[in-house]
């Protein structure tokens, strides 16, 4: 068998070209149906993923104002509690306080009024000297620094 060299068109058959672009015509067509049904499905996947992130959204938007009205009444509440408290807490003050209950205690202990005054004068305490300061072994270094 001998070999013939093949033969090389210039320009490709005009069949040749047609089915070509058939071929590749009928591959753009099949991707362009494959797209075309993914895209609705995705188009509704994108908005139900927005739909659920703004919902989201509010969702913790409206816990946290009901978690910081609950703050408020619980803080109202405790305000409320403690002005209560306050008043009690004056009032009895003011009760123990008043020169009846004072004068009745002071009885009950057979206290009475002082006939003379006496004004006692306390000597003054003695002046402590300060607490050496440094270190117990630089203590003998200190004179010839002149400390």
């Amino acid at each position: 068998m001998i070999a013939r060299p093949r033969v090389y068109e210039a320009e490709p058959s005009r069949a040749r070209l047609a089915s070509r672009a058939a071929r590749t015509a009928a591959d753009r067509r099949r991707a362009r149906t494959l797209r075309s049904r993914y895209t609705l499905f995705s188009r509704i996947l994108v908005a139900a993923t927005l739909v659920t992130v703004v919902v989201c959204a509010y969702l913790a938007l409206m816990a946290n104002v009901t978690r910081m009205n609950y703050q408020i009444a619980k803080a109202r509440a405790e305000e409320s509690r403690l002005l209560d408290e306050t008043a009690r807490n004056e009032d009895r003050i003011a009760r123990l306080e008043s020169r009846e209950r004072l004068a009745a205690v002071a009885a009950s202990l057979r206290m009475h009024e002082a006939a003379r005054f006496v004004l006692v004068r306390l000597p003054e305490p003695p002046v402590v000297a300060d607490a050496p300061r440094g270190l117990a072994f630089l203590s003998s270094v200190a004179p010839w620094f002149g400390h």
